[in-house]
């Protein structure tokens, strides 16, 4: 392995060539055993190592480059990868108590549950733990149960290992995908749902739209409406934040939004950023609370609040999925949003990949680092999630679950 450093804006960054090792062991097991090794997982039975004094990151045996990370703060360390699931082997991503690390892959309509077999803390054999499913598309772990948002369903995948359809009938329209699921600290479910077109209005008032249900999938409500493709959720200081997409190929912002009952965000009969420019208004609906380049394409998020990371506390972490049908490369990146002392959010900035300094100017930007192989592209991150030690998952196309520890 080649290991260099270099040392710029008053800060050292390493970056390193590891050999890799591919450490992804995929179970296929009878039914019996499945169900007796499910209720096990889910009940707590099997779990990471303990938290521990880590060693120094270029003598850890999975660290991973590329993507550029800030290597005086963060270890990036490779988990899984699974190539025989293609792009989307692994798509959301959901971290419970006991360490058992779930991930969604939707075009097999299958669930894993990844655990720590060789007690080096991190996950890193699979096993299905739910199949059938219509495309499972959103994860969220709450009280010894998974909860799965897939096309018109919304599942709960319970501690004995029985699957259990609350709803059957989610307004997805022809996309024929959900957006994400996440429970509340109300003890509620919220969904978000697309338009599942790039121009056209909402086919019915619960499309482009956050629906919220209780917890046995009964009493909905809707919640906020104008989202064209609402992608993930958070809960971060008791508030509900929802990624926006604009249309491909638009030169409109892409959006996260503070969402609160009843709350309306334009989506098709008004462009915030478009009024703002013309000096038109919009008063029936509310303006993004912080806007990304055109194209970013932001897609999973979570709120971040261990102190295992400092820097990351109180924060809400988002993978910009990336443009497409473009010449310009925007996204591909796992972007960091800070929030203020009055709960508003501050400008982004991006984690991964690091943008580094050069001789001869001021430093590459993200789009550079990932032009010239030092990011994400083309490979495509998809969702992050945090551990219980306060560790990040990433998932990427192309099969991979990336992880981000301290340096």
């Amino acid at each position: 392995m080649d290991i260099c450093s270099y040392t710029g804006r008053g800060q050292i960054y390493a970056y390193y060539t590891p050999n890799y090792v591919t450490r992804f062991e995929l179970l296929r097991i009878n039914l019996w055993w499945q169900t007796a090794l499910l209720t096990i997982v889910l009940a707590g039975g099997i779990t990471t190592a303990a938290a521990q004094d880590l060693p120094p990151c270029f003598d850890r045996e999975h660290f991973r480059d590329p993507p550029w990370i800030d290597g005086t703060r963060y270890c990036l360390e490779h988990i899984i990868t699974d190539p025989a699931g293609e792009e989307l082997a692994f798509t959301a991503l959901a971290a419970a108590p006991d360490g058992t690390l779930y991930a969604a892959r939707p075009l097999a309509g299958e669930v894993y549950a990844i655990t720590d077999t060789d007690q080096d803390g991190l996950p890193d054999s699979a096993l299905v733990v739910a199949d059938e499913l219509t495309l499972p598309n959103g994860l969220d772990y709450h009280e010894n149960a998974l909860y799965i948002a897939g096309g018109p369903h919304l599942y709960r995948l319970s501690a004995d290992g029985t699957v259990e359809t609350l709803v059957d009938d989610l307004p997805v329209g022809s996309s024929g995908w959900a957006g994400s699921v996440i429970v509340g600290p109300d003890d509620r479910l919220y969904v978000s749902i697309g338009t599942g077109c790039d121009d056209c209005a909402p086919a019915q008032a619960e499309q482009g739209a956050i629906l919220s249900f209780a917890l046995d999938g009964t009493d909905q409500a809707l919640v906020a409406t104008g989202l064209r493709q609402g992608g993930d959720m958070a809960f971060l200081q008791g508030e509900l934040w929802v990624t926006d997409s604009s249309p491909m190929s638009s030169p409109q912002p892409d959006e996260l939004n503070r969402v609160r009952w009843g709350d309306d965000f334009g989506w098709p009969s008004c462009d915030s950023e478009a009024a703002s420019a013309t000096g038109t208004t919009c008063p029936d609906s509310l303006p993004p609370a912080l806007t990304f380049p055109a194209g970013s394409t932001p897609l999973g998020m979570t709120a971040y609040t261990s102190e295992t990371l400092p820097r990351l506390t109180d924060t809400l972490l988002v993978t910009l999925n990336g443009s497409r049908h473009t010449p310009q490369i925007e996204g591909y990146a796992l972007a960091v949003i800070h929030i203020d002392e009055t709960g508003s959010p501050l400008s982004s900035e991006i984690l991964i990949p690091v943008e580094t300094p050069t001789r001869d100017k001021g430093g590459y930007s993200v789009a550079e680092m990932n032009f010239r192989g030092s990011g994400f592209w083309p490979q495509r991150p998809l969702d992050v999630a945090v551990s219980p030690e306060g560790w990040l998952y990433l998932s990427i196309t192309g099969g991979q679950i990336l992880a981000v520890r301290p340096a």
